[in-house]
């Protein structure tokens, strides 16, 4: 993807969209920043959605957003938006941190 390709990406999807994700609505009003990249991430990882003409995604509910943003950037491109499947985060080795 080029620069040019990313522009236009971003272009298809709204400040105003984004801070509908619960963790970006609550630091935005505590005033806490939020950095340009996370913004990017859902916006490249739907991409990847579009992409791939994903019929469905798996994902961690953590991932719920993104994987919406990416039926959103489906239907824009002209494509059936994939189904959205969550399950519970999984833990980590020590029982409580998520696995990265």
């Amino acid at each position: 993807m080029s620069t040019a390709d990313l522009i236009q990406l971003a272009a298809k999807h709204t400040v105003a969209r984004m801070l509908e994700r619960d963790d970006f609505s609550k630091r935005y009003r505590s005033g806490q920043p939020i950095a340009i990249h996370e913004f990017l991430y859902p916006l490249i990882q739907g991409y990847d959605s579009v992409m791939m003409q994903a019929d469905v995604e798996l994902g961690g509910t953590d991932q719920k957003f993104n994987l919406l943003v990416g039926r959103q950037l489906q239907e824009i491109y002209g494509q059936q938006p994939q189904v959205v499947i969550t399950m519970p985060i999984l833990e980590g080795l020590d029982g409580v941190q998520k696995n990265v």
